[in-house]
């Protein structure tokens, strides 16, 4: 191991001093990174979004988990290295600068503007791509890093497909990143749960780290835990599961997302915003801008102002997939044009039969995102039983088969339904089976 990657190991007399994890480690070339425009904005980017209402304390920013989830890769890379795996420096350098880089690619309030699906609007890997390849950024990993932007990039990209022709080591690398490690979710699941106040993201990665190993499968190098470990794990699953089901899918959160999400579509339909000038703003910026580009009692503006005046709109149902009605708004979550009509068309149906008064924008649906919720990280058992062989899955330490997991997270994938007053949502609720029967006829 060179000198150069020993200061990332912990030879660097630099600290930042972070709130969840303490005194981390930094050399100059990280300190470069950090200096750019693309890290500096992570400062302006909250990464919980729209908390106000839910959970207030929750200040922390995505630069703050930039640099956690670096100081867990750090961490993890050095668990290899001192294990006896080899990786070369550049690997070790690429995978430390991807981990600074995992959001720099996110729209301010992404959980918001990420779900807004229409045509044309530059995905999160596209955005990742431009400020990693054309930015200050590819100066600083060329010059400081010795390291090439497209090949960080291959390690950040996220999206259906995986880029083409990635090494072992690659593979290995996005596996600790946001695989089966996941060190992006990690830091996280800790931090989301400090800063929300919630006592149940108490999740010890330290040991989960320390009883890393490194297993040979199918000419990958997949990643491991000892046995020791079983409770670590079950720990990080079960608490990833409350924190989604109590935080973010939590309808305090959701309600003020979804009403941001449309304010950002009629913004870009009514051609008075772009997706590409929001990219370039944080929370602060991408508020004003659109305050600023409304005109007057638009959908953009009343919205923004209910937002400003923290006048959330109120919660008329959430369920999930096992309710009836999930069906027909599910199949809406791909096209925003489609959900809009559906909006509208139930605002003209209760006003129109005297169910409820409701303008076009007065009732909203928020629908879950794509998520999978698997468990990839493997055990290593000392006695495996009959029939077992290491490592084993999380299916046979929990003893859940691929239905009951289905099950199990079928409460984390819910659909909100939002209403301008509180009367609109008592009509939403008492006429929901009407709604739902016009959310399947509309096309």
């Amino acid at each position: 191991m060179s000198g150069t990657v020993g200061e990332f190991f912990g030879g660097s007399g630099r600290r930042i001093r972070d709130v969840i994890w303490g005194d981390v480690p930094t050399d100059r070339s990280v300190r470069a990174l950090l200096e750019t425009d693309a890290m500096q904005r992570l400062k302006g980017l909250s990464q919980l979004g729209l908390t106000f209402a839910a959970f207030p304390r929750a200040r922390h920013t995505r630069l703050d988990h930039a640099v956690g989830t670096y100081h867990l890769a750090r961490l993890t890379l050095k668990r290899i290295v001192d294990t006896g795996a080899y990786l070369e420096d550049r690997d070790v350098q690429g995978a430390l600068a991807a981990a600074l880089l995992l959001n720099a690619g996110r729209y301010p309030y992404s959980g918001a503007v990420e779900g807004i699906a229409l045509p044309g609007a530059p995905t999160f890997k596209e955005l990742s791509r431009r400020w990693i390849e054309h930015t200050e950024v590819a100066k600083v990993l060329r010059n400081d890093w010795d390291l090439e932007p497209h090949n960080v990039f291959r390690l950040v990209s996220r999206g259906d497909t995986p880029p083409r022709g990635l090494t072992p080591t690659e593979h290995l690398l996005r596996d600790i990143l946001f695989g089966s490690l996941d060190v992006d979710g990690l830091d996280r699941l800790v931090r989301d749960g400090r800063g929300a106040r919630v006592p149940f993201g108490l999740v010890e990665a330290m040991p989960l780290i320390e009883n890393l190993r490194i297993v040979g499968q199918e000419n990958r190098a997949v990643l491991s835990l000892d046995e020791e470990s079983a409770g670590c794990l079950q720990s990080l699953v079960f608490s990833r599961y409350l924190i989604h089901h109590n935080v973010y899918g939590h309808h305090a959160l959701r309600i003020p997302t979804v009403m941001f999400q449309r304010a950002v579509q009629d913004a870009v339909q009514d051609e008075i915003v772009t997706f590409d000038k929001l990219s370039e703003q944080d929370d602060a910026g991408a508020f004003v801008l659109l305050e600023d580009s409304a005109e007057a009692e638009s959908s953009t503006s009343v919205l923004m102002n209910r937002l400003a005046e923290r006048k959330p709109y109120h919660l008329a149902l959430q369920f999930d997939e096992r309710h009836p009605g999930y069906d027909p708004l599910i199949r809406l979550r791909d096209d925003a044009s489609w959900r809009r009509r559906v909006e509208e068309a139930w605002s003209r149906y209760l006003t129109r039969y005297r169910k409820g008064v409701a303008g076009p924008f007065d009732i909203l649906i928020d629908l879950p995102r794509r998520q999978d919720f698997s468990v990839d990280l493997r055990l290593i058992r000392h006695l495996p039983l009959p029939g077992e062989r290491n490592p084993v899955g999380w299916r046979s330490l929990s003893g859940m088969s691929g239905d009951d997991l289905t099950r199990f997270h079928a409460p984390l994938r819910r659909v909100t339904i939002a209403t301008a007053t509180e009367n609109l949502a008592t009509s939403v609720k008492r006429h929901a089976e009407e709604l739902f029967t016009i959310a399947r006829e509309v096309g």
